[in-house]
């Protein structure tokens, strides 16, 4: 068997399974004979409680360097890394006339990375000078924080998604330094052995170019599986079992993840990391993901649309449809339990079969004809597109295979049991496929007493893009676009992935009055997709728009921003707590453009949280320079009047973690197996909350002059830092006390 590339032998247990990972056993269970149940076992000197007692200064000790290594700002690089990586190789294909080789892509985007590649090797090589000159071991902890702080250099690259890597990749190296002086300072050699600070960052150094390759492999969707048993064994030998592991359902949000379990196993156990290393491939190529499952379904999908316009009128297209099937079964993360154990050949002819019979009525030229017509004229010319007479049908094959391909994207959401009721499964289809019909065919081919039409009147389509790059299509644009005046209150009440909300997306743009009249435009993901490959909307205006300006279209969002609730989808399960969306097949984005603004300036987290293994929770409210400024008038305005209008203050700052910080903590409360409970843990994070706030009440009114003079520093915004210590089963059990309040100028949050 292979991981990641590379070969093991596996090894035997008692009863003949077979364990995935090389040197990973136990002596009874890999090799029986040496522990016979009739030879007694020796007598041990020591209490029985210190296996125990080291694996658990183990855990406590992995998880505490974990959350040092936690960096929101570094994870998210990695992704806008991916996006743009997934944004520069769909424009490959737009360029070409035909799709280039893949190795050739491949080639095309590691010369794009390679600048990154050097200076992030030589950021750690010049890290690692410093530290060789110094004896970093003798200095207290104030000491060695302000040595690391101005250790080491990130060169600037010009590019924002490069310096946001580099700049993250040096602090994570900082941290490993810090985190090695620590653990010799405790005398901690928990697994392994402890390794000294220049061979730990030139084992750090090679891990930049694989972490690299894994980029350019999400970005092309060509990450396996089996990518993830590496960082599950490191987390194993750890004593962490799997729960600090990515989903494998989101391998791209896994990245960072595991890049921080391997720099805790290089601390604690460099003999299990050197381990995997050796029977191991890690760095992906273009053919690292195996069979190119996505270029399979563009051809499948460009087979079929075909297939349903030339056919004679009337057909039953059972066979072309089961043929299709597999095509969108086989991008799939996950398959339904269901359809194992019922059978996928059965549940794939089932589909087929009454697929065929819902769609026969518009098979053939003259149906192609009646379908693409409308595409063409309310579509695809109100985008910017004209086509030509030989495309039309074509158009008209895309519109019948998405429709096919959207009812069995929704078919797979069903719960397993659905798959073992003929009757449910048939009531299940028909809605699945009237909701696919009302997406991707025109209004005009509808019932006008249709449940599952998405508009109240006559609305637009959703058409596979961008056109250039066909039949490598990467998602769906919606033909129209709407024109909304925004006022305050409606940019109020819609969320912002960073933690705000469309307010203060636009208030940070430059908007200064309101409504203003901002241009929306819909998006819809296809199995594969990034937000990266949005930003290769060929409709989208001169400027190519930034991955980061992409968010959930919810029925709720639409509702608020088109009048028109039906357009929105729910998101998919598996998404992560806070921070940048990531799509999955179905799933709806927004765009909000205001003709005029300048472009989106750097994107950063509102709010950081962070909870360590001891119990200590610090939630980092990072203000824009805006906001601080905005703060700054009031306080100031308060002083002349000889009043202070705290409250005013108290409330804008509430409204950085208002919404989202509930949920977050939850989701970490759950996590660190502080409790147990879904529901207890929100009871408990409504607990978090109100300490966080009297604290930050209490720091307002004294220290408001602190606040103040953080404002008034050059440095681009401020963070307001907030600390609860001492978080347990018990304490959370009960009201906590204020949260312990400070403020820095700028935006902090690494380190």
């Amino acid at each position: 068997m292979s991981v990641l590339g590379g070969t093991y032998a596996g090894t035997a247990d008692a009863v003949g399974h077979y364990s995935p990972f090389a040197g990973v056993h136990t002596v009874a269970a890999a090799h029986p004979e040496a522990a016979p149940a009739d030879v007694g076992l020796l007598e041990s000197p020591f209490g029985a409680g210190l296996t125990g007692e080291l694996r658990d200064r183990t855990e406590e000790t992995a998880a505490e360097l974990l959350e040092t290594l936690r960096d929101e700002d570094f994870a998210e690089a990695l992704e806008q890394l991916v996006d743009e990586a997934a944004a520069r190789h769909v424009a490959q294909q737009a360029a070409w006339s035909a799709a280039p080789p893949e190795a050739e892509s491949w080639t095309a985007l590691q010369e794009w990375l390679e600048p990154l590649a050097e200076a992030s090797e030589r950021a750690i090589d010049g890290l690692a000078e410093s530290v060789r000159s110094t004896d970093v071991h003798a200095m207290s902890g104030g000491d060695l924080e302000s040595f690391l702080a101005s250790a080491g250099e990130a060169a600037s690259l010009g590019s924002e998604g490069f310096d946001q890597f580099l700049g993250g990749l040096l602090q994570k190296a900082k941290q490993v330094v810090k985190g090695a002086v620590n653990l010799a300072k405790k005398g901690v050699a928990a697994v392994g052995r402890i390794l000294p600070i220049g061979p730990l960052l030139d084992k750090l150094k090679a891990l930049v170019r694989p972490l690299l390759q894994r980029v350019l492999g999400a970005a092309l969707n060509k990450l396996p599986p089996s990518v993830q048993s590496i960082a599950k064994t490191l987390a194993g030998k750890l004593g962490l079992g799997e729960r600090e592991t990515a989903s494998g359902a989101d391998l791209v949000s896994g990245l960072s993840e595991e890049l921080d379990l391997q720099l805790t196993s290089l601390l604690l156990a460099p003999d299990t990391f050197d381990e995997m290393v050796e029977t191991a491939e890690w760095e992906t190529g273009p053919d690292g993901g195996g069979r190119d499952r996505l270029a399979d379904l563009d051809e499948a999908r460009t087979r079929l649309a075909r297939q349903l316009t030339d056919l004679p009128a009337g057909t039953r297209p059972s066979a072309e449809i089961e043929q299709f099937i597999p095509a969108v079964l086989a991008v799939q993360p996950l398959i339904k339990l269901g359809i194992s154990i019922i059978g996928r050949d059965k549940v794939v002819r089932f589909i087929a079969d009454r697929v065929a019979d819902l769609i026969k009525g518009i098979i053939g030229a003259d149906a192609a004809r009646a379908i693409s017509q409308p595409i063409v004229d309310v579509g695809l010319r109100m985008l910017g597109f004209e086509v030509a007479p030989d495309q039309e049908q074509a158009l008209a094959g895309e519109a019948l295979a998405s429709t096919v391909e959207g009812t069995v994207l929704r078919l797979l959401e069903l719960p397993p049991a659905a798959f073992e009721d003929q009757l449910q499964l048939d009531g299940a289809l028909q809605q699945a496929f009237a909701e696919a019909a009302a997406a991707y065919l025109p209004d005009r081919l509808l019932r006008a007493d249709l449940p599952e039409r998405e508009t109240a009147g006559e609305g637009g389509v959703w058409v596979l893009m961008p056109r250039a790059a066909r039949p490598r299509f990467r998602f769906r644009r919606y033909t129209r676009t709407f024109l909304v005046p925004v006022s305050r209150q409606l940019a109020r009440c819609v969320p912002w992935s960073d933690g705000g909300t469309l307010e203060t997306h636009l208030l940070d743009r430059g908007v200064e009055r309101w409504p203003v009249q901002a241009e929306v435009h819909l998006y819809e993901a296809l199995p594969g997709t990034h937000l990266g490959h949005f930003t290769q909307d060929e409709a989208a205006g001169a400027r190519s728009p930034d991955s980061g300006e992409y968010e959930y279209l919810t029925p709720e969002i639409a509702g608020l921003l088109v009048g028109e609730p039906a357009l929105g989808r729910a998101r998919s399960a598996g998404g992560t707590e806070a921070g940048r969306p990531r799509p999955q097949a179905g799933d709806r984005f927004f765009r909000v453009r205001v003709p005029g603004l300048p472009p989106r300036s750097r994107r950063y987290r509102r709010m950081l949280v962070r909870l360590d293994a001891s119990g200590q929770l610090r939630v980092l409210l990072r203000l824009s320079e805006r906001q601080a400024q905005q703060i700054l008038t009031r306080l100031a305005g308060a002083a002349s009047t000889g009043q202070r209008d705290l409250p005013s203050v108290l409330l804008a700052l509430q409204g950085q973690y208002r919404r989202a910080l509930p949920a977050v903590l939850a989701a970490r409360l759950l996590k660190r197996s502080l409790i147990a409970d879904p529901g207890q843990a929100r009871v408990a994070a409504d607990r978090v909350v109100a300490a966080l706030t009297a604290g930050l009440s209490n720091f307002l009114n004294k220290n408001a002059a602190q606040l103040a003079s953080a404002v008034s520093d050059p440095a681009d915004g401020v963070t307001i830092t907030l600390t609860v210590t001492g978080l347990s089963r018990q304490t959370l059990a009960a009201d906590l006390p204020p949260a312990q309040a400070g403020v820095q100028p700028g935006r902090q949050g690494r380190g």
